[in-house]
């Protein structure tokens, strides 16, 4: 095939939608109404039937309109599952969004949608269509999930769909260090030890494997299940996992941070403690004792959890899932940088491939030879071949997030919810815990939590505590989804064998108060050696 053909004939199909006319699929709320009515045959474009899907689900959702989404309104949030998530199909309910969750109802149509037009035609003209969908009208839809779409200038920002928060993590711990910006033998990064393995372990990869200096990389440490640190440990620049404040927060990250800081790298949320940072804050401390480092976010955890306003926080970058909390697409997932910090420049990306249009960087006015490359998102999209089913599904998840299927829907009512769902977790666990931990009390409930359950601003919905003695937290997991048909996770964290339990807006009260009673029910039987121990001997660590 000629250059031509290959890299530019797919650029000028963006504008013949029109030639691909394939039959349709049938939007349906279940595989029960499926059978009862059969798929009516559409024609048009890939974008003219992408576009008939989204205006379906437009109109299925104005029954809501009404319907204000209240945080501890269980009512109408009951409603919004059932009509959104597909439940009667489901052999166990998940109650673990840190790691996975359910797709929303348009978000899966979408993708068998996009699945059968590539089954019946993979020319060039159909793939450019889906790469506007995606790339166009995906990361438009984005851009106004994170209030960005009315910023003065685009130029403000960049914003990539890449294949997950672990690509977006490890962009930014090797890009820093390849183009220059980071020097390892005079810099240091400091990171959180309850960072995820992406956004920690990495760093210490790299340091072992390329001679990096022996303070180039160093750490904020936690005290796990503490409420206090001493003096000796503040000055370590260690918190305790209950702080009293953000004060305490802050002053552990002082304590590591000096001339010489050049990145500060933190899990916004960490899925291994619960702790949700007051970002916003560390990022005006940060800037104050060094307007030039690098602040990268790691938002697995926050993505699809707090109404993002980035640009009021300020952070130089963020990497998210889909697959999590905002219960979108599997395999794909977001890039944030902050353009008016400089932070792209500082980047030389790891991957050099071909976009969406088949091009290269030189089709753009960047060859090899030059050693330069683009200075807007499009240098983190050069990936090779996608999953344009998923990568055009995060066009449905945006919509829905930003009110357009379901009206009352917006960021800041999905986070109040999030974080009322967490405080049900809490309360439940105060409730429950006692059965299992005789001295539990409400007041000392940091000793068994490691979640900050002193300040509610310090968490969202992402708990995680001890096992009895003699009890794993593996079999624990295995024994309630077994018994209970609810999925969690166990985690290991700084020698702590943990059960985590994480709801997002795909769950309802009844899963929060069911799955901490199944989790209490199993710690039980497991004390009492009623049910068998060592049934699942690998930890997700």
């Amino acid at each position: 095939m000629s250059q031509f053909t290959r890299r530019k004939f797919i650029g000028v199909a963006l504008g013949a939608g029109g030639a691909a006319m394939l039959p349709g699929i049938a939007f349906t709320s279940s595989p029960a109404e499926a059978k009862k009515t059969p798929p009516k045959a559409e024609t048009g474009s890939a974008l003219e039937r992408i576009k008939a899907a989204i205006a379906h689900w437009e109109a299925d959702g104005r029954a809501f309109a009404s319907d204000t989404l209240a945080p501890g309104d269980n009512a109408q949030w009951d409603k919004l599952v059932r009509h959104y998530f597909d439940r009667d199909a489901y052999t166990s309910i998940s109650v673990n969004s840190a790691n996975l969750c359910p797709s929303l109802k348009p978000v899966s149509a979408m993708v068998a949608l996009v699945q059968r037009l590539l089954g019946e035609d993979i020319s060039f003209p159909m793939r450019g269509e889906l790469a506007d969908a995606s790339l166009v009208h995906g990361l438009g839809a984005v851009k106004d999930w994170f209030g960005m779409r009315n910023l003065k200038t685009q130029a403000d920002f960049l914003l990539a769909l890449v294949a997950n928060s672990t690509e977006g993590n490890n962009f930014i711990n090797n890009g820093l260090v390849t183009s220059g910006f980071f020097d390892p033998q005079k810099d240091n990064v400091v990171v959180w030890d309850v960072n995820h393995p992406t956004n920690y372990d990495a760093w210490f990869y790299r340091k072992a494997t390329q001679g990096w200096g022996k303070d180039s990389v160093r750490v904020v440490g936690t005290k796990m299940f503490a409420q206090k640190v001493t003096d000796e440990e503040r000055k370590a620049g260690v918190m305790p996992s209950d702080p009293a404040s953000a004060d305490d927060i802050l002053a552990a990250l002082r304590a590591v941070v000096d001339a010489n800081t050049k990145i500060v790298t933190l899990s916004w949320q960490s899925n291994e403690c619960g702790m949700l940072l007051p970002m916003k804050r560390i990022v005006e401390e940060l800037r104050a004792i060094n307007k030039d480092i690098y602040i990268h976010a790691d938002s697995a955890q926050t993505f699809g959890v707090l109404d993002l306003r980035l640009d009021e926080v300020g952070v130089d970058s963020i990497s998210g899932s889909f697959h999590k909390w905002p219960c979108g697409p599997k395999m794909v997932g977001i890039l944030y940088m902050n353009n008016r910090t400089g932070a792209a420049e500082k980047f030389t990306p790891s991957i050099w491939g071909y976009d969406e249009h088949i091009n290269t960087p030189a089709d753009y006015g960047f060859p090899a030879e030059s050693g330069k490359i683009d200075p807007n998102a499009k240098r983190f999209s050069y990936l090779g071949q996608q999953n344009d089913a998923t990568l055009v599904s995060t066009w449905m998840a945006a919509l829905f997030h930003t009110g357009h299927f379901h009206p009352g829907v917006t960021p800041a009512r999905i986070e109040a919810r999030i974080h009322a769902l967490g405080g049900m977790v809490q309360q439940a666990l105060y409730k429950k815990l006692p059965k299992v931990f005789p001295d539990f009390t409400e007041k000392t409930a940091y000793q068994w939590i490691t979640t900050p359950t002193t300040h509610d601003a310090l968490r969202s919905s992402v708990f995680l505590f001890k096992t009895p003695e003699g009890v794993a937290a593996a079999d624990v997991m295995k024994h309630v989804y077994e018994k209970h048909k609810f999925a969690i996770a166990n985690l290991k964290v700084k020698g702590h064998d943990l059960v985590r339990i994480s709801p997002t807006f795909c769950n309802t009260a009844s899963d929060v108060e069911g799955v901490v009673e199944a989790v209490v029910d199993v710690m039980q039987g497991l004390k009492n050696k009623k049910l068998a121990s060592g049934v699942h001997d690998k930890a997700y660590a």
